[in-house]
């Protein structure tokens, strides 16, 4: 039994939408043997599209160390061919027509598309593999007999059918000793040639655990991708333009961090920007060195591009924003407007961009950011968003043509704190995660002071007795206006060394961050107590507690008057 990239059960199989596929794999995953490596469902997206290489799929690639690779287009049911108007077409059981691609055509574009997305990694051209042996063939499981779909660009040897199926390595072999006759001193693929295809078309990733030892069973739970999230990353392989949306905790962050490193990698100049500072601030410590990868927030991105341009025209871009937009606010219209004129000076371009958060930027920042990639209109360009994180009120298009690709499965929070967080979101339903924790907990008091005596109470309690490491703990107050008040309350009560209070910074591992809802928003933490609910209109702010409430991983606090309390405590038992 050969090895199949990805490892599909049965089930799995009987599910695929094509059938077709289902017996290829199965006939492959049985049929041949150990020193050959198959993968299914490639896609890919090519940092310069050449004239025969373009962005795209193939059903199989098969490959084998002592000679090279294979790529199998698959197509089910009957198949037929108008010479007078040169299209395909398939036939049903019914004997219905439906037009289809060529699958000649599909398998010879990826066999060169394949050759150009090795190239541009450098392991590739490391291991001189520029000439190593290619191939295309297609395969038609439900059509008897290949011979009657011969043609000059599609000879018997190449096609396989359904008998093919029975002894597959031996339609295999011909095909690789047909393209092997076309071939002269080709290099063999190797074991490290199969571990960077494996690297380009099948990279695994998962999310980097917790210090607390007391959180470490969720935690593992969360580092497996979910099938919403390794579907999302299959689709984008393929895809250029594509606004992906899903509720807090489906993993959105994770995914946009995780394109955005392997556009970089491959050879793409990235940017990964979001709207909130707090959060660029954590994404760029994660992707620190990281080559061919900026990491900013909009407006940090504004500022440094329109002091470039400064410095090389002698302009004032900003200055010249506010005669053209005057009375605006600087950072919704007149910043965004002098990144644009900063584009008529500077000549530097992204290959592509993935944003984050999409659904706080204004529609103003569109227009720069497109103008920032390298072509308008087909660099790569990736938006994901959440509309009940809309806390700015910003407005909700994305220059993103197609329908959005949703996110359903929630993958950060436990399934209490689901539960009670998404009380107050509207939108696509979303499934909750498969961890088990803690119901949401309340600390009742009657003011602040004694509201933050019990909050250091019992973060004294978790660091000092419980083994909770202080940086995994967050005070989020929901009350932004009165936030100097809430925070000096708590910045006077001692805490256990080492820990220290840390005021909307960058966490480390021995500090208690004290923030506040809206700065934290698109970030996590194990650990969330919210506070300053008290002063603020509960029913009027849903999209806020629901930010809120979606920040804790593990466990969730909520600190408050009895009757505040008593609202959240109604609110998760409806």
């Amino acid at each position: 039994m050969t090895t199949i990239i990805p490892e599909l059960t049965d089930a799995q199989l009987a599910d695929l939408p094509s059938q077709a596929e289902a017996k290829v794999y199965r006939a492959l995953r049985d049929g041949l043997p150990r020193d050959f490596v198959v993968f299914f469902q490639v896609g890919w997206i090519l940092r310069r599209e050449e004239e025969q290489a373009k962005d795209g799929e193939t059903d199989f690639v098969v490959c084998h160390p002592d000679l090279g690779y294979v790529c199998i287009e698959v197509k089910g049911g009957g198949v037929g061919f108008d010479s007078s108007s040169g299209e395909w077409f398939s036939v049903d059981r019914h004997h219905q027509k439906h037009a289809i691609n060529n699958p000649v055509n599909q398998a010879l574009k990826a066999k060169y598309s394949i050759r150009s997305k090795l190239n541009e990694h450098l392991r590739w051209r490391d291991l001189s593999l520029a000439n190593v042996l290619r191939g295309h063939a297609v395969v038609f499981p439900d059509v008897g007999d290949a011979n009657a779909l011969s043609r000059p660009d599609m000879p018997p040897t190449l096609v396989g059918c359904a008998k093919d199926l029975q002894d597959p390595k031996a339609w295999i072999d011909a095909v690789f000793a047909y393209w092997g006759n076309d071939a002269s001193g080709f290099t063999p693929l190797g074991r490290r040639g199969i571990e960077v295809l494996r690297d380009v078309f099948a990279r695994s990733f998962v999310v980097a655990p917790l210090i607390s030892s007391q959180l470490a069973d969720q935690e593992a739970r969360r580092l497996v991708l979910t099938k919403d999230q390794t579907r999302v990353l299959d689709f984008l392989r393929s895809h250029r333009r594509v606004a992906v949306s899903g509720g807090a905790g489906t993993g959105k962050t994770v995914l946009a961090l995780e394109k955005a490193r392997r556009l970089a990698s491959e050879g793409f100049r990235t940017l990964l920007t979001c709207y909130n500072r707090q959060l660029a601030d954590h994404l760029s410590s994660l992707c620190a060195g990281t080559p061919n990868l900026d990491v900013m927030s909009f407006h940090q991105l504004c500022h440094r591009q329109v002091e470039r341009a400064n410095r090389a025209s002698g302009r004032d871009l900003v200055s010249e924003a506010k005669v053209t937009y005057p009375g605006k606010d600087l950072y919704e219209v007149q910043l965004p407007n002098a990144l644009g004129y900063s584009l008529e000076i500077l000549p530097d371009r992204y290959d592509a961009i993935v944003c984050d958060e999409g659904q706080d930027f204004r529609e103003e920042f569109w227009v720069p950011l497109e103008l920032l990639l390298t072509d308008y209109d087909s660099s790569p360009l990736y938006v994901f968003y959440d509309d009940n994180q809309n806390l700015y009120a910003r407005a909700g298009t994305f220059p993103i043509r197609d329908e959005p690709f949703s996110l359903t499965t929630n993958c950060r929070n436990t399934a209490p704190i689901h539960e009670a967080a998404y009380k107050h979101y509207k939108g696509v339903p979303v499934s909750p995660p498969d961890i088990q924790g803690d119901d949401v907990q309340f600390d009742e008091s009657p003011s602040r002071d004694p509201q933050a005596a019990k909050i250091n109470a019992r973060i004294v309690d978790l660091v000092a007795r419980q083994g909770v490491a202080p940086g995994d703990i967050a005070v989020l107050v929901a009350d932004a206006l009165h936030k100097a008040e809430y925070y000096a309350a708590l910045r006077r009560l001692p805490l256990p060394k080492p820990a220290t209070w840390l005021e909307e910074g960058v966490r480390g591992k021995s500090t208690v961050l004290i923030d506040t809802i809206q700065r934290f928003k698109g970030l996590e933490s194990p650990i969330v107590i919210l506070w300053g609910l008290d002063t603020i209109d509960l029913s009027q702010r849903q999209e806020l507690l629901y930010v809120g409430m979606s920040r804790a991983k593990s466990l969730l606090v909520i600190v408050g008057r009895t009757a505040t309390c008593a609202a959240f405590k109604d609110a998760v038992s409806q």
